[in-house]
């Protein structure tokens, strides 16, 4: 399927939604005068039939006008809550097309900072940050899920039984579409539904995992004994078979027993309110994960089994969760709670059972969780997958040929009507790259290419590429080097620092190789040092536990390959024609035999 088809499906689901919302607003607009006529009729019932009619005949109709009031309010509710998913699934189709189009206003940024300043590539090769690959590719809801696909994008030691894995994982959940969008609709009207004051699911684990109150046995039997006393005494004392004295004596003990004790139930209905509505509110989610028929894919079953096991899936617990934290949560009736509390030790009760849940549910939640947030970061990878028909799913292997070999690789960060895309090979003992072109002509770019594309790979994502095949590697880029006012470094200096623990890390014993990418070597001083100290650096990589692409503006090191055996030269060019300027973007090996920043300034009306 092409880009053009893909786009006009979602187009068309789009429209169907559409005309979805609008009967539904039709729907809704009809029960809203369905809703206002009976309560009018209510009305009128209430005062023209007042004293006509017999007390019963008249309390059964306002009861019948209560009834059907309250079950237009229901159904209208229902009607309400359709629209507003509908709304949701609409935007995640829009969304869609924003990501395929590289429509940054419309593609939303992950909230979850990333703070790794030092990150070995993750900031140069746009990994993070606005117009990033994480921006581009994350549709999690959760920051649980966008932690871990961050983890996945960044991650710096690879492991190949565990990224294809992800890559099996996110191919079984490609078909899936339904699965991954309804998933994403339920967490979108879940999170819209609430507030500044409900607790997160962190703030959740962080209780569920605070220490146990323990000690309820004794005060329990206790309060039960002292519980029955009372109601015996008071039922004696109704029949005038025994004083009021025996039970006011009985109650006031209760009373005081409860009053000592009451630290045990304290926070009670803060907790077990937050729990009940939280689980509520999460419930839809693992349900759907748990009703969804996986059985023929083997990998995504084995990943999602904790679900589906008999006597520890999430409905079993969501309903010892629903009748324990409600029972607890009575605090919120201010009549029934105090009465139900005089007579049996109700909160002592539940506060132990919600103590005791906690043990349960812990252990239970956070597997869940850890799996959900897998899952969720899997779906972003699929969804990328899905918008990009043109991606393939890239091979790890030992190639006894060739340490990285792409075809047709491109920059997913670049529209399709722009990207030009380039054949590229890593051969064993010919794994040093010197790029050399004019200005704009596509060096740095290129570097960012292969990074970006390798990074994918490890993440367990498809690649811009009709085919790649790769072994495993560490990263390492030097490209966007900046300078540190506040630690009073200069340009210059900080890319030395960085180029030192590029060495550092490929002299590494490590049976992962390095892959690093060094753009514009040594770029902040003089052209003289700067020869020399690059051709430094070149020797000193050459031949190490890695491979590497240093791109430059110095001609004078192409012909470095001849000294060294391990690199080779390519190079960018363009074409003037007409007194303009063009770029084919296109890989040549060889060095680049010319310049263009003279002309550039010439075009742009500088002296030269």
């Amino acid at each position: 399927m092409s880009r053009i088809e893909l786009k006009n499906i979602l187009l068309g689901q789009c429209e169907r939604i559409n005309r979805k919302i609008d009967g539904l607003n039709k729907y809704s607009t009809q029960f809203t005068k369905g809703r206002v006529a009976v309560f009018i009729l209510g009305v009128i019932y209430a005062y023209f039939f007042y004293g006509i009619l017999s007390d019963g005949y008249y309390l059964l109709g306002l009861m019948i006008c209560t009834v059907a009031f309250l079950i237009l309010v229901a159904r209208h509710y229902k009607v309400h809550q359709s629209i507003e998913k509908f709304d949701h699934l609409k935007s995640i189709k829009e969304d869609h097309i924003a990501r395929m189009e590289l429509d940054w206003d419309n593609i939303p940024e992950s909230e979850i900072p990333f703070t790794n300043s030092e990150h070995p590539f993750a900031n140069d090769l746009d990994i993070i940050g606005r117009h990033s690959i994480r921006q581009l590719v994350d549709t999690s809801i959760y920051e649980g899920s966008h932690i871990k696909l961050t983890e996945w994008l960044t991650t710096e030691h690879p492991d190949k039984v565990e990224v294809s894995r992800r890559q099996m994982l996110v191919k079984q959940l490609l078909p899936l579409q339904l699965f991954r969008d309804k998933l994403r609709m339920i967490g979108l009207y879940t999170t819209s539904h609430t507030s500044e004051k409900d607790w997160s699911m962190e703030e959740m684990l962080k209780w569920l995992r605070n220490p146990v109150k323990t000690g309820f046995k004794k005060p329990l039997i206790l309060l039960g004994s002292l519980a029955v006393l009372n109601i015996s005494f008071g039922i004696m004392a109704l029949a005038g078979v025994l004083g009021i004295t025996p039970f006011l004596v009985s109650l006031l003990v209760y009373l005081t027993a409860y009053k000592l004790n009451s630290d045990k139930v304290s926070g009670l209905f803060d907790a077990a309110f937050q729990l009940e509505k939280l689980m509520n509110r999460f419930r839809a989610l693992l349900l759907h994960i748990e009703g969804f028929d996986i059985s023929d894919k083997k990998e995504l079953n084995e990943l999602l089994k904790v679900y589906h096991e008999e006597d520890a899936r999430p409905s079993v617990f969501l309903k010892k969760v629903k009748r324990i934290a409600g029972a607890a949560s009575l605090q919120a009736n201010q009549v029934l709670w105090p009465l139900v509390n005089l007579v049996i030790p109700w909160d002592m009760y539940y506060s132990m059972r919600l103590e005791s849940l906690k043990l349960e549910l812990e252990p239970k939640l956070t597997v869940w969780l850890d799996i959900f947030y897998d899952l969720e970061a899997l779906n972003s990878l699929a969804n990328f997958a899905v918008l990009n028909p043109d991606y393939s799913f890239p091979c790890i292997e030992e190639d006894p040929e060739f340490l990285f070999n792409a075809d047709e690789l491109g920059h997913p960060l670049i529209s399709s009507s722009e990207k030009v895309t380039n054949d590229f090979s890593v051969h064993k003992k010919q794994d040093l790259f010197l790029i050399t072109g004019s200005n704009m002509a596509g060096k740095s770019t290129f570097l960012r290419t292969v990074g970006v594309n390798l990074a994918l790979t490890f993440a367990g994502a498809p690649v811009n590429a009709r085919s790649l095949k790769t072994r495993l590697f560490r990263l390492f880029t030097s490209i966007n080097v900046v300078d540190s006012l506040d630690e009073g470094f200069s340009h210059f200096y900080a890319e030395v620092r960085r180029l030192r623990q590029l060495l550092n890390a490929l002299n590494k014993k490590d049976e992962i190789p390095l892959f690093f990418f060094v753009d514009e070597i040594f770029r902040g001083t003089n052209n003289k040092e700067r020869l020399i100290g690059s051709q430094a650096f070149l020797k000193a990589v050459a031949g190490k536990n890695g491979a590497g692409m240093v791109s430059t503006h110095d001609l004078e090191l192409a012909t470095l390959e001849e000294e060294v055996p391990q690199l080779s030269n390519f190079h960018f060019e363009e074409t003037i024609e007409d007194c303009k300027m063009s770029f084919e973007y296109k890989l040549k090996s060889g060095p680049c035999r010319s310049t263009n920043a003279l002309r550039i300034m010439e075009m742009e009306g500088l002296p030269v």
